[in-house]
């Protein structure tokens, strides 16, 4: 009985050690009202969450994580690539950026040199085709300052592979083949893993057009890929599969793929709603708690949960949704139940702890119909400057009425601006109100009082 016990014991060990080891969650900072970091330290150790991947190099504020034991990876954006663009420059942006925070007490293992960088779909307008030479010449630079243990590599998308139908016959479009030839060998030579990004819900809908179910793990549609003799249950096993097949058929089989970034939003986009979300990654966690892996790739599997909190700054030209992958909602609260201990159990994750909302004021349309094109000049003129996405077809907010749209967009812009009672002119037709004029699957928001902690040049706010 007791030997019994202690197996039972030792697996439970075993399993718990091998989960545990990496299920990490990124956080961006293009919001209007910022959390404060030291909030973000704070939700992390809370809620047992190892590792961060900043969308940024997080220069402003990593100091904040040191002494954390939070593993930190940050990302050389694709637009920032020319602050390190020669040997100078490289040497003294992994000076700054990252020997002294680590000088300091900060646990960075890794830099993400470009994000989707050959991206034909979202990111397009911000590819950069000199990533190779960058991720080379940042690699010199870690090891000439003994830094030889953080990581090099890049963040790649579905897109870099042709369409097709099934995992063996995966490739890399011809157009970017040898870029990715090159990023391959330098990732092997280094010992770096292939990092993916996976959004199962534009994948599914828009790439493989099958039925939204397939793109969950308890796909409750009986639909499957046969692949040879291969059965595909749901779409996360079957895209990481896609690019395995890639990798292998490049020369490299047994290179580890590291999911950077994978979620689903809650708004702004046909089945990105609060619900799927939840049941998402609760099939998810369950697949990582199994290590299973896939059929090309069996084992446990290295994950970032995409993302912190919503981000109603991110540029609407890589899609409305891309504002709303949060498991936080933009104040800190949490959006729905997700364990992220992976025991399994049917709770909330830890709020945000120290938030100071801005007092209960909304701003809405007085109703004023005498001149529609002032009002919609001015519902344009909102929804330019702030977060109207939730009103975009397929969003929570769709089915307002139009005298209640008209208030959506002005709050928005209102709260934006910190209540400022100007921000609710509108021309005459706006109003200052005490009473929530949320309606039902629609919220019109408060802001939070923030931490500002972007710097601003020359009126722009950089990301960098």
């Amino acid at each position: 009985m007791r030997l019994t016990i202690c197996i039972i014991m030792l697996m439970v060990l075993f399993m718990t050690s091998g989960v545990n080891s990496f299920v990490g969650i990124t956080w961006g900072r293009m919001q209007t009202q910022q959390l404060n970091p030291a909030m973000v330290v704070d939700l992390l150790l809370q809620n047992k969450i190892p590792s961060l991947r900043l969308m940024t190099s997080g220069y402003d504020i990593i100091e904040v994580f040191a002494a954390t034991n939070i593993s930190i990876t940050i990302t050389m954006g694709n637009s920032f690539m020319y602050q390190a663009n020669r040997k100078d420059l490289a040497y003294n942006w992994v000076n700054e950026r990252i020997k002294n925070p680590i000088n300091k007490g900060v646990n960075i293992v890794e830099l993400t040199v470009g994000s989707e960088p050959f991206s034909n779909t979202f990111l397009k307008k911000v590819s950069n085709y000199e990533v190779v030479n960058m991720l080379k010449l940042m690699r010199e630079s870690l090891d000439a300052m003994d830094l030889g243990y953080v990581k090099t590599t890049t963040a790649h998308g579905m897109d870099v592979l042709k369409v097709s139908k099934f995992p063996s016959e995966a490739d890399f479009r011809d157009d970017i083949k040898k870029e990715m030839l090159e990023s391959l060998a330098e990732f092997n030579r280094t010992g770096a893993p292939f990092v993916l990004i996976l959004f199962p819900i534009h994948f599914v809908k828009e790439i493989l057009k099958y039925p939204m179910e397939f793109a969950f793990f308890d796909n409750n549609s009986g639909f499957t890929i046969e692949d040879g003799n291969v059965t595909y249950t749901n779409a996360v096993e079957l895209m990481i599969d896609f690019v395995a097949w890639a990798i292998k058929k490049a020369g490299y089989p047994n290179m580890k793929i590291r999911i950077a970034q994978i979620g689903w939003p809650t708004d702004g986009y046909l089945h990105a709603n609060v619900q799927n979300a939840e049941r998402f990654h609760r099939g998810l966690l369950k697949f990582i708690v199994s290590q299973k892996g896939t059929p090309l790739k069996p084992g446990p599997m290295d994950i970032y949960l995409h993302s912190l909190c919503d981000e109603n700054n991110f540029a609407t030209m890589f899609g409305t949704f891309q504002r709303h992958w949060g498991i936080y909602r933009a104040d800190g609260h949490p959006k729905y139940k997700i364990d992220f201990s992976l025991q399994g159990h049917d709770t909330y994750p830890t709020q945000a702890k120290g938030i100071v909302k801005m007092p209960n004021r909304w701003c809405i349309y007085n109703g004023d119909k005498s001149n529609l094109e002032l009002v919609h000049r001015n519902y344009e003129l909102a929804c330019k400057a702030a977060d109207c996405t939730r009103l975009e077809q397929g969003g929570s907010c769709d089915g307002l009425n139009f005298d209640s749209k008209m208030s959506y967009a002005w709050n928005v812009f209102f709260q934006k601006n910190k209540q400022e009672v100007k921000a609710c002119d509108f021309d005459g037709l706006g109003r200052i109100v005490a009473t929530n004029p949320s309606e039902k699957n629609c919220e019109f928001p408060i802001e939070i009082l923030s931490y500002q902690d972007q710097k601003e040049q020359n009126g722009m706010k950089l990301r960098i």
